[in-house]
């Protein structure tokens, strides 16, 4: 056998030793339920949205009547690809009250509410549900639970 062909051979046993390993990694903690820091979980797409934050805005009258806002067209912006990344997708209550704030400095002295929720590891949470004015200092509240992506590291 020439070199070449002894080559040739050795780059297609390593390749199909890789694909084998590939293919058959996810079956390690899937099927089997193992778990080892040398094979990596498979979790395509996992933890994406967490730390989102969906919100509906209102504006509250004297006599306790809310009036629904477009955030966007109270930013100024036509529609929301026009909006800042921002404003588009709130991260976590932070970015929440980033909207809030900008949106109180916009429409002036007013009693601005929202209905908002946050995912978590464990689906939708609820955020706010309208009980406090976002224009005025908020009182302090406890962070909400899995909101933070895991990382990449294997537990």
């Amino acid at each position: 056998m020439t070199t070449t062909a002894r080559r040739a051979r050795a780059r297609a046993i390593v390749f199909v030793v890789v694909a084998a390993a590939l293919f058959l990694m996810p079956a390690y903690r899937q099927v089997f339920g193992l778990r080892s820091r040398f094979v990596r979980d498979w979790e395509l797409f996992n933890e994406v949205g967490v730390g989102l934050v969906v919100a509906e805005f209102a504006v509250r009258g004297a006599d306790g009547h809310e009036t629904a806002i477009d955030r966007y067209a109270a930013l100024g912006r036509p529609d929301r690809a026009a909006a800042p990344r921002w404003s588009r997708s709130m991260q976590g209550e932070a970015g929440l009250l980033r909207v809030a704030g900008e949106l109180c400095t916009r429409l002036g002295p007013v009693d601005l509410r929202a209905r908002a929720s946050i995912a978590t590891m464990n689906g939708w949470v609820p955020l706010h549900a309208g009980e406090h004015d976002l224009c005025r200092p908020l009182p302090p509240r406890p962070p909400v639970a899995g909101v933070r992506p895991r990382g990449h590291e294997d537990r």
